[in-house]
């Protein structure tokens, strides 16, 4: 795979319409957070559903407008709603989302938040070359994770910084590569935070990412929680804790 260096022949503008431009976006990959930002948000106004988005509102949070997107899961499509977003005139992005922890003592219902990713992607190579370490801009991190740190409180909820595996094949999480990438301060694995940190840089945008851990993978079996009321508790609070970060900036 190399990187073309001449003018991509389609453009993103080229999916975009004469519409108000938002700068300010809350990404979203579940139900739960999808749910909990509409109860959240005042004057909710539906977007056309379309074949890259699952869903797609925008709404007041605090007399600002947030425009919210629920892409499908994985970093193409995930890359293709952010880069029409973008298109739009977004230029703030949270991403609310879940990932599986593979590092002991980080469990259900935990937060992490990505302070660089190991790219086991394929869409940032068409982005940024082989070597690139994608990290989350500066001013929305510590942003998100004042108000993270100020949403959770003396809650039973753990925070850990570090880095985060981006896959394409989560069927595909083995057992050397779990204890290999643990040892090397990696917390956790997804599918998209890789993708959207490496084109929020190339198109100069502002992105971060929060997610709430949805399974444990370093067991000698693979311990799923998604229906936990824990992890349900814990995406509301990272929700909230994106909305005030955007309208703080």
């Amino acid at each position: 795979m190399w990187l073309g260096k001449e003018k991509e022949i389609i453009k993103p503008c080229d999916f975009t319409r004469n519409e108000e431009p938002y700068e300010r976006y809350l990404i979203i990959f579940t139900d739960i957070a999808a749910n909990y930002a509409r109860q959240l948000l005042d004057d909710v106004e539906l977007k056309e559903e379309c074949t890259y988005v699952r869903r797609a509102f925008v709404g007041e949070y605090k007399e600002n407008k947030i425009y919210v997107l629920n892409p499908y899961f994985g970093s193409p499509a995930s890359v293709f709603a952010l880069e029409i977003a973008i298109a739009r005139g977004g230029k703030e992005f949270l991403v609310v989302g879940e990932a599986g922890a593979i590092k002991e003592g980080i469990t259900i219902g935990d937060v992490i938040l990505p302070t660089w990713a190991l790219r086991e992607e394929g869409t940032s190579y068409h982005y940024m070359p082989p070597d690139y370490i994608p990290k989350p801009s500066e001013k929305l991190f510590d942003a998100l994770e004042k108000e993270v740190k100020h949403q959770i409180g003396r809650k039973k909820i753990n925070i850990f910084k570090g880095g985060i595996w981006t896959t394409d094949a989560p069927f595909r999480e083995t057992k050397d590569k779990v204890r290999d990438y643990s040892s090397q301060g990696i917390l956790g694995v997804e599918m998209e935070a890789s993708a959207l940190m490496s084109v929020a840089s190339f198109r100069g945008v502002d992105l971060a990412v929060a997610l709430a851990v949805s399974d444990e993978l370093y067991k000698e079996k693979w311990n799923p929680g998604f229906g936990s009321r824990k992890l349900k508790r814990t995406e509301k609070l990272l929700v909230k804790a994106a909305l005030e970060a955007l309208v703080s900036l």
